[in-house]
């Protein structure tokens, strides 16, 4: 007896077989005035096509970015060894950041300019030009920022800070940066979530499970504690982060930044 399925079989071993030849040509052929391409016949097995490697450089930019603006999972750019000038903003957690920052800065030749805006957040920054005020004046070829710690209370906040936090990115630009998240000590009502959404991949180290010991606020990470959470952002940003820079281990101590700028909370 015939078998009912055996056309359906052939139909699928001849497209099988087609795809096995088309994948010998990784640049595509054209057939009717159409232009064919195809990952590698084990990518078609495992259904992994999405991922072509030729789908995803095609669509990259000179920074490495996609058409959406961001970069694709996993890039990452080489480690760059040259002496950087980093502009570090952010709001109060600086203080213990910034000193241990500065010792890695000094131990590799960088130039550290820390920017202490007490009590700021996205909306603050957001609502002025003063970031650009400040890439314009000191010309930073590295940007590392720290906020979110003031803003784990507010309500709707995708909503609310989103446009102000996209403001900032598109100032920072083409310019390598990394994101330092807060330490949270609360669960927050979604500044995380929105960073995540918004920040190059890479770009974002996520504090919030990380561990630290306290001041008497409750919030504050100790000196100390702050120390080890910026070895472990530069750790992470060796190994994990999209622009990897030289920051090689500066042993025990802290140091003080090229330049520090201090702006008192926001009235």
């Amino acid at each position: 007896m015939k078998n009912p399925y055996w056309g359906l079989w052939a139909l699928l071993a001849a497209a099988l077989a087609f795809f096995a030849v088309l994948s010998f040509w990784p640049d595509g052929i054209r057939v009717g005035g159409m232009d064919l391409k195809t990952p590698s016949l084990g990518r078609i097995i495992g259904g992994d096509a999405g991922d072509s490697d030729t789908i995803v450089t095609d669509s990259l930019d000179a920074n490495g970015r996609l058409p959406n603006g961001h970069h694709p999972k996993g890039w990452r750019a080489p480690m760059d060894t040259t002496a950087k000038n980093i502009l570090f903003i952010g709001d109060s957690m600086l203080e213990g950041l910034g000193e241990r920052l500065a010792a890695y800065c000094k131990k590799n030749g960088h130039t550290l300019i820390e920017v202490i805006w007490y009590s700021s957040s996205t909306k603050c920054w957001g609502e002025t030009a003063r970031l650009t005020e400040l890439i314009n004046k000191y010309h930073p070829n590295y940007i590392m920022v720290c906020l979110g710690a003031n803003e784990l209370y507010v309500p709707n906040i995708k909503t609310a800070r989103r446009p102000h936090l996209k403001k900032m990115l598109a100032e920072i630009g083409d310019t390598p940066y990394l994101w330092i998240g807060p330490p949270n000590w609360i669960e927050d009502t979604g500044i995380n979530d929105l960073l995540k959404q918004e920040v190059d991949e890479g770009c974002f180290y996520y504090s919030a499970n990380d561990k630290f010991t306290r001041s008497r606020d409750g919030a504050h990470p100790t000196r100390a504690s702050a120390h080890k959470w910026m070895d472990r952002v530069i750790k992470w940003m060796k190994t994990s982060g999209a622009y990897p820079i030289r920051l090689d281990y500066p042993g025990e101590g802290i140091s003080r930044a090229t330049r520090i700028v201090v702006y008192q909370p926001p009235v």
